[in-house]
């Protein structure tokens, strides 16, 4: 079987692992490869494996194979699909995009255009046996990393400075060991992923332990979201408020955007008056752009 070299374009989304096409985005890349590819479909889902055959196996493929059949895609005419299960596209032929990310000490880099193996997910891509095409709009390719990936690994790796943080450490390796610390608390909310809560006022007559639920609809986006849980950890000699803690901070699912938010409303059963809380966030930052920081002890 020969090669071919085929010129095609293809919609991409808004921004690379986006499930949005509002800006009707397309690019334009070469597949190199067989002229022909036979691909393999489940049949109780009529949805891609991923796996191809040879011409070869084709022949009888489909005669003594009951959970899957194979079907021929002319790359000439379909060369989207064959750039999807073999490749055949030449990255090295195409720039790269170079984005420094606040917080990382190395960049996010990606291939321009972003390629269909990163654009569309393969394996829901289903197959109309009936009408003998692939069912379009294809499904748009998912994050390799979310953010409950994230910050499930922060957390292993706070789990991992605590265990190496030693007064037996050399100062200047144990005083790094409290920044990166330091720095891994901070990671939500350096990434935008959650709210920081500054204490606006203190009030008096606080007690250490006393909660306040931030249920502000102001700062929720219209959205079912849990209300912020504030409790009381220090306070000064007049009970103000000095030190919290919160919970259920979390925001990157509903408020991806930077915001501030001043007085917010709360409730509270404590007998203290006079606190309030400010409520703030940097712009999300896409998961998959960031690259934690090493340990210094790595």
């Amino acid at each position: 079987m020969q090669n071919i070299s085929k010129e095609f374009t293809y919609n991409v989304a808004d921004d690379q692992y986006y499930q949005t096409s509002e800006l009707k985005k397309t690019a334009t890349v070469t597949y190199v490869g067989p002229e022909k590819q036979y691909v393999v479909v489940n049949s109780s889902t009529n949805k891609l494996t991923g796996r191809t055959i040879t011409q070869e196996m084709f022949e009888t493929y489909n005669d003594t194979t009951e959970d899957f059949y194979a079907v021929e895609v002319d790359c000439t005419t379909n060369p989207l699909i064959c750039s999807l299960v073999d490749k055949g596209i030449n990255e090295d032929l195409y720039p790269n995009i170079s984005e420094d990310v606040p917080g990382c000490d190395v960049p996010y880099v990606r291939d321009n255009p972003v390629m269909p193996d990163h654009t569309y997910e393969s394996t829901e891509i289903e197959y109309d046996a009936a009408r003998k095409t692939f069912i379009k709009p294809f499904p748009w390719k998912k994050p390799y990393v979310t953010w409950q990936d994230q910050l499930g690994r922060r957390n292993l790796m706070l789990a991992s400075a605590d265990r190496h943080l030693s007064e037996d450490l050399p100062s200047g390796l144990y005083n790094s060991m409290l920044e990166y610390k330091q720095y891994l608390r901070d990671f939500p909310a350096t990434f935008g992923a959650t709210f920081s809560i500054e204490i606006a006022s203190a009030g008096t007559d606080y007690s250490i332990g006393d909660r306040f639920l931030i249920n502000d609809p102001v700062y929720k986006n219209n959205q079912s979201v849990n209300d912020i849980l504030v409790t009381v950890v220090a306070v000064d000699d007049a009970g103000g408020v000095t030190d919290i803690t919160k919970t259920n901070t979390a925001a990157y699912s509903y408020h991806p955007e930077a915001g501030t938010y001043n007085n917010v409303f709360f409730v509270t059963s404590s007998n203290g008056t006079g606190v309030t809380f400010n409520l703030s966030k940097v712009k999300t930052v896409d998961p998959w752009k960031i690259t934690p920081k090493e340990s210094p002890i790595n």
